[in-house]
């Protein structure tokens, strides 16, 4: 079965999203995508990435009588320039789902805009707060009701990688509450090398050549969605460090009795190789950020870091921001095409 999908907003998301399905994701066609960003514009950070190299494939552009479009591969895919969700005619290209990366519709009454235009289901591809539901490959994707949840939420990448080592843990181990602090690489707003105009005035600063403190309340509000019964138990704060990808999330956790530290690892080796297979890996070598780019796993726990005092437990992370959090979205593509308790997909 071919799910075809619309992409709103071609930036950094939607980009590694569209390397992963030309790589390996056959079963998934991008039909059309809409960006208020110039076609040659779209087609040269497409073709061209800093981070990760040249596109897997021949990227072009023609402008037709009938409108624009990328060409991928030798596929022609139209492109449109709308400003909003409910101006793209998704149904005109047969779209079943949308993915809306733009960031600028997180919130569910926005992106439920593109069920006007035809889509059938809608994907944000950050945290929102009330998105019919937040879904989380592994952890709570058995929430799913396809009658009621046409707007879905597919989280973040730090809540990602910090609900993976938290529901792996629990099985054995009973959280009481825990503190995360995140060190994510620096972003583009307001510059990377000279100070702007920002609300946050740490923010404001020149994000590549400083450690920045950043607050993220999306994170909390996120994990209450997913571990509903740990809402309100887990805080978070994150420092911008100058890498050009990857994270580490450091995850302090109080559990109700002692842990041994080659205990915990050994639980988490267990979950990574069965209910949180693909979405969590555990790692003996002594790693550093550079080493985790590529890395499609949500949350690659570094062994050798983990530690414990009694009853606190301390659980490092590794991510790769952009990658493991768009090779999620195709997980969750997937899942929302065929849920398991829907009728057989047709093949």
């Amino acid at each position: 079965m071919t799910v075809r999908i619309g992409i709103n907003g071609v930036g950094r998301i939607g980009r590694n999203l569209w390397r992963i399905i030309q790589a390996s994701a056959p079963d998934i066609e991008i039909a059309v995508v809409n960006d208020t960003a110039e076609l040659a514009t779209v087609a040269h950070l497409l073709r061209y990435d800093t981070v990760r190299g040249r596109f897997p494939a021949p990227v072009g552009q023609v402008s037709r009588p009938g409108g624009e479009a990328l060409t991928v591969d030798g596929a022609i895919v139209p492109m449109r320039h709308e400003p909003v969700p409910d101006r793209i005619p998704w149904g005109r290209y047969g779209v079943d789902l949308v993915v809306e990366s733009t960031g600028q519709f997180a919130r569910g009454q926005a992106a439920r805009g593109h069920l006007s235009g035809g889509a059938g289901r809608v994907i944000i591809s950050t945290a929102s707060p009330d998105a019919d539901v937040s879904l989380m490959m592994g952890v709570n994707e058995h929430d799913f009701d396809p009658d009621r949840h046409r707007v879905v939420s597919n989280s973040c990448c730090t809540t990602y990688c910090l609900a993976t080592m938290i529901h792996a843990l629990r099985p054995r181990y009973e959280v009481i509450r825990g503190s995360a602090t995140i060190a994510y690489s620096h972003g583009s707003r307001p510059g990377p090398l000279l100070d702007g105009v920002f609300p946050n005035l740490r923010m404001a600063r020149a994000n590549a050549t400083s450690i920045v403190p950043a607050n993220v309340p999306g994170v909390r509000h996120a994990l209450d969605r997913v571990l509903p019964d740990l809402a309100g138990q887990i805080t978070a704060t994150a420092m911008r460090v100058p890498v050009r990808a990857t994270s580490a999330a450091t995850l302090l956790l109080r559990t109700t009795h002692p842990a041994d530290p080659d205990e915990l690892n050994a639980t988490l080796e267990a979950a990574a190789a069965s209910l949180l297979k693909g979405y969590l890996e555990v790692s003996r070598d002594p790693l550093v950020s550079s080493d985790l780019i590529g890395s499609a796993a949500s949350s690659v726990v570094d062994a050798g870091l983990t530690t414990t005092l009694d009853d606190l437990v301390r659980v490092v992370g590794w991510y790769d921001n952009e990658w493991g959090y768009a090779n999620r979205l195709v997980d969750l593509i997937r899942f929302l095409a065929c849920p398991p308790a829907a009728a057989p997909c047709p093949g």
